[in-house]
């Protein structure tokens, strides 16, 4: 009996080092030992592949798309250029006959895309983030553009054979807000790789003697909370605090730390991994902080933290803390205030919190990646086995 063929839609992917093209690189190694695998992706801005296709393995082939540069701070033009992309790539995939189409979301968009333009009808949408929700609301034009993009995402829904989110809040709020029959959503965490949290294992963790430092890794972009602790840490006496990696909020934190003269914030931008491993050996803690409207999501870097047994500051509410509920040695907070912060920095301090073991195991027992996408090959082989959403949804309560 022929392999079933299985094309992947998603805008990131290797060598792109992000969560999304983690996400589904996991998932298309995984899928390929059971399905006759085709990704379908963009390269990073500006940079071309070294190949238009490449053959990762005999049933694992992956085409890239380039996706020229562009200001991905100015909005307008991100969202036009993600609109173009999203349906470029759909109609990219659709020269590849396929029993199944996998896409992820990053890109809002290409929900609507997929949607509209895909010729395969069995379809699953992996929701990674809830785009169209945080989308602003600061004038009346900005709330027409949001009722416009969401009733065209929701509408979408419907084309759909199944739907895969990230956090049990993802899942409540598209039952709640879409009208999204509960039959049809799975919840398929994120985590890390396996090599990577094997890695993360092995390394020696020594906190410093003589200051106290917190390192942020991640995107730094605008639904992360930065100025408040900057403004909490500034220039104190044997506190630092290191800000690492990119994103479309970088320049202005930049900007804002020269214009401040604060002394104590680093920020050496997007490092290679094995550059950003020195970071985690040196802190004494390692935050994350999420605005309120983004009370849905749960930050990649969240499960790369714990697997290092680190104690962890989390700034926010929703899905992420009650997911950190269930760890040790973690400080959580809602209060945004500068005072909040100095607050819960000076307990920390006094606390002096050791690394956890129990988190670094817990991660490596229910958030490796591998694992994880497996969910994504059950989904498949019961769609592909011509059984409904409701069946695939009894078979898992019974599991």
């Amino acid at each position: 009996m022929p392999r079933k063929r299985i094309n992947i839609i998603t805008p990131h992917f290797t060598p792109e080092n992000t969560a999304a093209s983690h996400r589904m690189e996991s998932a298309a190694r995984v899928l390929s030992a059971s399905f006759d695998v085709n990704v379908f992706t963009l390269t990073e801005r500006g940079k071309k592949a070294r190949a238009t296709t490449e053959m990762w393995n005999d049933n694992l082939h992956v085409h890239y798309l380039y996706m020229p540069d562009y200001p991905k701070g100015l909005y307008i033009i991100r969202a036009l250029m993600e609109w173009v992309y999203a349906r470029k790539l759909v109609r990219f995939s659709n020269t590849v006959e396929c029993d199944l189409v996998l896409f992820t979301s990053p890109f809002m968009f290409l929900l609507n895309a997929v949607a509209k333009l895909c010729k395969c009808r069995m379809i699953v949408a992996d929701i990674r983030d809830i785009v169209w929700h945080y989308l602003p609301e600061k004038n009346i034009l900005n709330k027409k553009i949001k009722q416009v993009v969401t009733k065209s995402v929701h509408a979408s829904f419907e084309k759909f054979s199944a739907m895969t989110v990230t956090n049990q809040s993802e899942k409540e709020w598209l039952l709640s807000n879409a009208n999204v029959r509960k039959e049809k959503i799975r919840v398929v965490p994120n985590g890390l790789s396996e090599d990577k949290f094997r890695f993360l294992q092995t390394v020696r963790y020594s906190k410093p003697k003589k200051d106290f430092i917190i390192s942020y890794i991640g995107n730094i972009g605008s639904a992360q909370v930065f100025i408040p602790l900057i403004e909490a840490i500034r220039n104190r006496e044997g506190v630092k605090l290191n800000l690492i990696g990119d994103g479309n909020a970088r320049e202005c934190i930049q900007k804002y730390l020269l214009e401040e003269d604060v002394r104590n914030v680093f920020i050496p931008g997007k490092l290679r991994w094995a550059r950003i491993i020195p970071y985690y050996q040196s802190s004494s803690i390692l935050y994350s902080g999420l605005k309120p409207e983004f009370d849905t999501a749960i930050p990649s870097k969240i499960y790369e933290y714990l697997s290092t047994g680190l104690p962890i500051l989390f700034l926010g509410k929703g899905a992420t803390v009650s997911l950190l509920e269930n760890f040790d040695n973690i400080y959580s907070l809602d209060d945004y205030t500068e005072e909040g912060l100095k607050k819960a920095i000076a307990k920390i301090r006094y606390d002096k919190p050791a690394n956890s073991l129990p988190n670094t195991l817990a991660i490596g027992e229910n958030f490796i990646r591998e694992k994880i996408s497996q969910n994504f090959v059950e989904l498949a082989a019961g769609i592909l086995n011509e059984k409904t959403t409701s069946e695939i949804f009894v078979e898992d309560l019974f599991k």
